[in-house]
């Protein structure tokens, strides 16, 4: 593959027998990377696994092996390092399709912020950058479940994990020189464990539900906790099921009936889901009321959020790191708001942010 051609080998790995040699011969750090679908589903689809373990690439085929144990024994391992680029897609297909939340996860991209200025620099960027090869960028798009895969697919399959490996080897030694792993490691110990969303917090994250009454919310709650559980049941993307829209139109409805759902939804949506939509809607009529979710900022703390945003950009400058991992408008945002509850700083901002930031915030906050 490119600089490393004659040295790399390529194995595919189709029964459960392969798998279980395979991940025997594995070191105790490895590349890892998957290639899935979602266009049409929920969940996402696994196409492939691929696994780079010194010069040797293990390409997993998920639509023939039924058994998985040893792949998820070496995934859970504390003692073996998986490294990844933006792991966060591929650790929900892991959750999803094998049951597990791998440990002692590296991710190349992050652990990069926190040594240079961009937060989420592209594999093929960070490969340029700490090893010198230009890839060809040709098959992200690819059908990842065809088979036999072509020729292209399998290369660009291999170069995304054969650099994985001595990317981590020039990261943590950065890391180490610049005394900021335990930064990374206390951030990656949160960022490396994927968690699936609870179905009954979703309704706080649909836009204008804010403006809701309590009883309105209750509604929104129990009708998008309906929809959040169908979606996973029959395995389709939320805006298939019914809009988010639709759902805070019913949610400000004191009475629906049939003709309601009729007046306010597509015709294919009240035909396959109205009962249960009906069902949603009475059980939050008669549900607990949340607490009332969290108003627009005002003008004043708009422009206190403005100063911390200002002192964490000089700061992470100053440190020659990513801005993000100081300065997210959402972090700053959240950090005002746990203020504005207890006068404290959010958990993102303790930890190792505090002695750099803290004490700064906290004379803002308090202007």
């Amino acid at each position: 593959m490119h600089c490393r051609e004659e040295e790399t080998s390529v194995f595919w790995i189709e029964t459960d027998q392969e798998l279980a040699e395979a991940v025997e011969s594995w070191d105790d750090c490895v590349g890892l990377d998957t290639e899935f679908i979602r266009t049409d589903t929920f969940y996402p689809i696994p196409g492939l696994y691929q696994v780079a373990s010194g010069t040797q690439v293990f390409l997993l085929d998920p639509l023939t092996i039924e058994e998985w144990q040893p792949f998820n024994a070496y995934l859970t391992d504390p003692r073996k390092v998986k490294v990844m680029h933006a792991c966060q897609e591929d650790l929900e297909l892991i959750k999803h399709h094998l049951g597990v939340n791998p440990v002692n996860i590296f991710d190349t991209q992050f652990a990069n912020a926190f040594v240079g200025e961009d937060f989420s620099l592209s594999y093929s960027n960070l490969v340029r950058k700490l090893v010198d090869v230009d890839l060809q960028k040709q098959e992200t798009r690819s059908n990842w479940l065809q088979r036999p895969l072509s020729e292209e697919q399998m290369i660009y399959a291999a170069d995304d994990v054969i650099y994985l490996v001595p990317m981590y080897e020039a990261l943590r030694s950065a890391l180490d020189d610049s005394g900021r792993l335990s930064w990374f490691s206390e951030d990656m110990a949160v960022r490396g464990h994927y968690v699936e969303p609870d179905p009954s917090a979703y309704f706080a994250q649909v836009k204008r539900a804010w403006q809701l009454s309590q009883r309105e919310l209750a509604r929104l709650k129990a009708l998008c906790r309906w929809r959040e559980n169908a979606a996973r049941h029959f395995d389709l993307p939320r805006n298939r099921i019914v809009w988010d829209d639709h759902l805070i139109s019913l949610a400000c409805e004191n009475q629906v009936g049939q003709s309601t759902l009729q007046d306010l939804l597509p015709k294919a949506v009240v035909r396959k889901y109205g009962a249960a939509l009906l069902d949603a809607h009475s059980n939050g009529s008669e549900a607990e009321v949340p607490l009332p979710l969290d108003k627009p900022l005002t003008a004043g703390q708009n422009a206190r959020v403005k100063a911390l945003l200002t002192v964490a950009t000089e700061q992470a400058q100053r440190l020659g790191f990513a801005t993000e991992l100081l300065a997210r408008r959402k972090d700053v945002e959240a950090c005002m708001r746990a203020y504005l509850k207890d006068a404290s700083l959010s958990g993102h901002y303790r930890g190792w942010r505090q002695p750099i930031l803290g004490a700064q915030f906290l004379q803002i906050l308090s202007s």
